[in-house]
């Protein structure tokens, strides 16, 4: 058996699996094929010893069997379900999860279980699950980092008249007209066979949409919609992300797609806790800016393309008070944005329901992470310009001047935000609109690198016109900021400079990558490689390549197969 993760998404991955040489994509339905349940055409099966045919999993017979069959190398055996009376290993080829029964009555079970088969090196195996894979909860499972389930569940169905959808189960007695197309619905019989068929169909049609979903990176999204008719699924969701954020965020890109943050679970979005995370960890605000200027966020992204932010940065602009004004955006479900990042993932690829009233919850994050950017960044003024958010941000502000006035678009609110940058900020000093740009760039990269981005902009300067602006040291360019990408993309000689503070750094063995660097090259990878992540590659502390993180750092030291990182520049 050979499985090798071809794409991923958080936990969620497609994947080939290939047993004697058959290949099977995942996530997979792995059928029990019987006389009674004949498994279609052309798909994996599950079989015994006496019936497995090329490119089936092998499980192995039960204690119970009249026949044995001595050194057989089984891909599965019988304890896979949790029996008491199938003592054994279970999970030398594939990663299985116990115990099912039990878990479909505790959440908190299952979601620590999740955690247990994805560490070690348990994580690069196919992880197979049993019992548990109706259509409408395919989606969790492999959100979780499922690859494989088993036909059971959809034959139990069929028995007991349940007719499955991707969105939850109907009573097929019940269903007067019914809602698919397939050849069993179309057919106009009704039967139990009819009734499985379809089920076979819902299945496989579902799992067809994953492998897509994955492949856009849009999980998440899908998942919180799917779990609308479960509250199994909701518990898990939520318990994932309360109990198991660590392992959620290592497998998160730090670049993804854009997504809709439509639902309470979205505020607990991994990435989402992430830019929290960091703005708490690692974010200083640029140098020389002393005044805060808190606003709203616009449903333009990036904010600087709205119409009201142009009218925002315009007030800015002609109070004369431009370099000294740190602009924040105040924004659900991320919390803050300020200006300089709002280029970076998720800054400017998620988009909210608009109603003009904020939850508790929301509330309670916005209000938190004021009072830790007040408190920690040390502002000499604070100038709150906000239309819904107002209430919970000021209740937290003490010494602040308020322009808005809740309508922070009107004329009379720009012109009091104008008078007010100008009567009460004294003019800058020197550096001017360069020194600026230098500044929030330092403040960029570290969010992005950590400590180590700042050395990037050590004696450098800022070239280009936003969003498109390279970081120069003399005449060697270090790396450059991208509209598209949001983030730093390093050169060579920029990658040396992260490296040489022992951050994002591959470590290879003794050779120049040709190409893009697989994981069967690499000896050790730096813990705080994210995928998306640009990484230095290096051979002891000669820096060799520099490229984009594919893999988690994990799966780099692990793996034999599969593209680790994809070069941007190499030595030659």
């Amino acid at each position: 058996m050979r499985f090798e993760i071809l794409e991923r998404d958080g936990l969620a991955r497609v994947g080939e699996l290939e047993i004697d040489g058959v290949k099977h994509s995942t996530p997979a339905l792995a059928f029990i094929d019987s006389e009674r349940y004949p498994a279609p055409k052309g798909v994996l099966k599950i079989e015994p010893p006496s019936k497995k045919g090329k490119g089936d999993l092998l499980i192995e017979p039960s204690g119970f069997s009249t026949s044995h069959h001595d050194g057989i190398e089984a891909d599965l055996r019988p304890a896979f379900r949790g029996s008491p009376y199938a003592a054994g290993k279970y999970d030398e080829y594939l990663s299985c999860l116990t115990e099912t029964s039990s878990m479909m009555l505790d959440s908190k079970k299952f979601v620590d279980s999740v955690s247990e088969l994805k560490s070690g090196d348990r994580l690069i195996k196919p992880m197979y699950c049993s019992v548990m894979g109706l259509p409408h909860r395919l989606a969790l499972l492999a959100y979780c980092g499922y690859d494989v389930f088993d036909s059971m569940p959809l034959i139990m169905a069929a028995e007991y008249g349940n007719y499955l959808t991707s969105t939850g189960i109907l009573d097929y007695a019940r269903i007067k007209d019914l809602p698919c197309a397939c050849p069993a619905c179309a057919s106009e019989k009704r039967g139990k066979k009819e009734l499985l068929q379809h089920n076979y169909t819902e299945a496989l049609n579902e799992l067809r949409l994953l492998r897509h979903t994955i492949s856009e990176g849009r999980m998440r999204e899908l998942v919180e919609a799917r779990i609308r008719s479960d509250p199994w699924l909701v518990q898990n969701l939520r318990l994932m992300d309360l109990d198991h954020y660590d392992l959620q965020e290592l497998h998160t890109p730090v670049k993804g797609a854009p997504f809709q943050a439509g639902s309470k679970e979205s505020l607990s979005r991994p990435d989402i806790i992430r830019w929290r995370k960091r703005l708490e960890g690692r974010y200083k605000k640029p140098d020389g800016a002393g005044v805060l200027l808190l606003i709203p966020c616009s449903a333009r992204k990036p904010y600087s393309k709205s119409q009201s932010h142009k009218r925002f940065l315009q007030a800015i602009w002609q109070s004369g008070r431009a370099d000294t004004v740190h602009e924040v955006i105040v924004t659900s479900p991320l919390g803050l944005v300020p200006r300089e990042l709002e280029l970076f993932y998720p800054a400017k690829d998620y988009d909210i329901p608009v109603t003009g009233h904020w939850d508790r919850d929301e509330k309670r994050m916005v209000e938190e992470m004021v009072s830790w950017l007040v408190e920690s960044q040390r502002y000499s003024l604070v100038v709150s310009h906000l239309g819904d958010e107002r209430e919970p941000v000021n209740s937290v502000l003490k010494d602040f001047v308020d322009t808005s006035q809740g309508s922070p678009g009107s004329r009379e609110s720009l012109l009091r935000l104008e008078e007010t940058l100008r009567d009460h900020v004294p003019a800058a000093k020197s550096g001017g609109r360069h020194s600026r740009e230098l500044a929030d760039m330092r403040s960029l990269c570290r969010f992005q690198f950590g400590e180590a981005g700042e050395g990037l902009c050590d004696d450098a300067r800022i070239a280009g016109r936003w969003p498109n602006l390279k970081i120069l040291k003399g005449e060697t360019q270090l790396g450059m900021l991208t509209g598209d990408r949001g983030m730093v993309s390093l050169t060579i000689d920029g990658a040396k400079v992260i490296a040489s503070s022992g951050a994002y750094s591959v470590e290879i063995e003794d050779f120049i990558p040709k190409g893009n660097l697989f994981a069967v090259g690499i000896e050790r990878a730096g813990k705080d490689i994210r995928i998306g992540d640009d990484v230095a590659v290096a051979h002891g502390k000669d820096v060799r390549a520099v490229g984009v993180a594919q893999m988690t750092p994990f799966e780099m030291e692990l793996s034999k197969r599969g593209e680790a990182v994809r070069i941007r520049h190499a030595l030659h």
